[in-house]
């Protein structure tokens, strides 16, 4: 009988594994690609192929609250300095939360080796510990790497950091400081500093805020999120853990060359109490008189507790407006107190073409004493408005006569929280009629004031091209959205040309 030799079988039959023949460079896309760096680590156990493949990707993670990772103090230190023990390679960026698990010569090394390698982004988060100086002050490596374009920094309100007095940061583009005591120095440089984000930050010297901004000459997006100082109103409640806090109160934010602002005061109040602040939470806030003087601004947005006095001078160049005050920060505080300040703002940004304002701000206008003296004439350029608001006399008149000042006005966005009587006011004849091109009911789910509202803008409106219902809820929107469309198209509209839109928005 014949016999026949049995061909071996391919690399493929015998399950090689082809994905370790791949170049190098694809290989290090796959690790750079996974969620972790532990993870990217633990593929050095598939062959020897994989042995030190994840110590050419040029980000590093180490996380020690991570629920992957099971380190013990000891274990995670040998972690980090595995992970940086590979000079050859540059670094896109490094990441480190350790919390005050560590000495700060032991973080500090750590971050010295990352800027040895050249690193660009660096993620730190970190606290002294307890028996450990408290105060912050960075080291003259940190400072004066010319490589680090993004410095993102987490320390925690028992620390307090002080910002170098001479220029440095020669290449650093994006500043984040979070959940920290800040003492800024009167004299410093950030050359080529384009963003600045503090959020929940104490400014302990707010009279410091603008020498500083002053020497950021590039800089053009500024975050205040959450941002406090403390206002001595009461003389008990000063101690002597606050001897050397500057008290003044006037923060004046003047940037040459600033397109971006965004001033967040929302949960003042919460974290003064979360970190046990003495005295009352009403003592502390950003400031008692904002001065904004931005001439190249574009996108300003206000949310949260105002400042007492608000002065806003030169936005000419400012398109488009968020202003969401809440007079919740504080106990005492009343519309009437924010009626005033609330018209002056709302006249410093009326050449803006967008504009979006909340339920406390035209309630706060509405019961302004002299509303008509400050009020915005005219808003000349507006083409957008968002609007959240109840119906009532008393907001509707509010809403009218914005609506009325608006002679170019293309496209309304309107949130109703709560109708508590259909009031005869709600006539816009010549707004409706020759100029809204779009209306979109957001937070839509298909309330029926909403609906005689949309009759109504239908009925009237003889230029709207599209009438959008952005539902809130899933559930609804599958089971009520179609038959809600049906009803909608009966109405009687004016625009022959109108597109009716139903839609979920997340």
């Amino acid at each position: 009988m014949k016999k026949f030799k049995r061909n071996k079988a391919s690399k493929r039959q015998k399950g090689v594994d082809m994905i370790s023949n791949l170049p190098d460079h694809v290989l290090q896309l796959i690790l750079s690609g996974l969620p972790t760096t532990e993870e990217a680590v633990r593929t050095s156990v598939l062959s020897k192929r994989w042995r030190y493949l994840w110590a050419s990707i040029p980000s590093r993670d180490a996380d020690c609250t991570r629920k992957l990772t099971n380190f013990n103090e000891s274990e995670f230190k040998e972690f980090v300095d595995r992970l940086l023990l590979d000079r050859s390679v540059d670094l896109d960026s490094f990441r480190l939360r350790c919390e005050n698990h560590y000495d700060m010569s032991t973080v500090w090394r750590w971050i010295r080796d990352a800027i040895i390698r050249k690193v660009k982004l660096l993620d730190l988060s970190f606290s002294p510990r307890v028996d450990d100086d408290q105060v912050i002050r960075l080291p003259p490596i940190l400072v004066t790497c010319d490589s680090l374009e993004v410095l993102r920094l987490s320390l925690s309100f028992t620390s307090t950091l002080r910002l170098p007095t001479v220029t440095g940061f020669p290449a650093l583009r994006v500043l984040q400081l979070n959940s920290v005591h800040l003492r800024l120095p009167t004299i410093t440089g950030f050359p080529a500093l384009r963003v600045l984000q503090l959020n929940r930050v104490h400014l302990m010297d707010v009279d410091s805020v603008q020498p500083f901004l002053r020497s950021c000459p590039l800089l053009e997006d500024l975050s205040l999120i959450d941002c406090f100082s403390y206002s001595y109103e009461d003389p008990l409640s000063y101690s002597d853990e606050y001897e050397d806090v500057d008290v003044d109160e006037d923060v004046c934010i003047s940037c040459l060359n600033l397109k971006t602002l965004r001033v967040h005061n929302r949960n003042i109040g919460t974290y003064t109490e979360r970190f046990g602040y003495g005295g009352s939470s009403e003592n502390y806030v950003l400031c008692v008189y904002l001065h904004v003087f931005c001439p190249k601004l574009v996108f300003l947005e206000y949310a949260g507790h105002s400042a007492d006095e608000l002065l806003i001078e030169n936005l000419d160049s400012l398109k488009k407006a968020v202003i969401y005050p809440d007079g919740r920060a504080h106990k005492e505080i009343t519309f009437e107190s924010y009626g005033a300040n609330t018209c002056q703002l709302f006249a410093g940004v009326s050449h803006v073409e967008s504009l979006s304002l909340n339920l406390f701000f035209i309630q706060a206008i509405s019961t302004a004493r002299d509303s008509n003296g400050v009020f915005a004439k005219s808003l000349p350029n507006l083409k957008t408005l968002e609007i959240s608001t109840t119906i009532d006399d008393y907001t509707m008149n509010v809403v009218i006569r914005i609506l009325r000042c608006s002679p170019i006005l293309e496209s309304f966005h309107l949130i109703i929280e709560e109708e508590i009587f259909w009031p005869e006011v709600w006539k816009l004849d010549e707004v409706l009629t020759h100029h809204l091109k779009r209306v979109e009911f957001l937070e839509f789910n298909g309330e029926q004031q909403k609906l005689d509202m949309a009759r109504f803008l239908l009925e009237n409106g003889n230029e709207l091209e599209e009438m959008v219902f952005s539902w809130r809820g899933k559930v609804n929107y599958h089971e009520k959205s179609m038959e809600i469309m049906k009803e909608v198209l009966k109405f009687d509209m004016a625009s022959s040309t109108v597109k009716l839109i139903t839609l979920l928005k997340d």
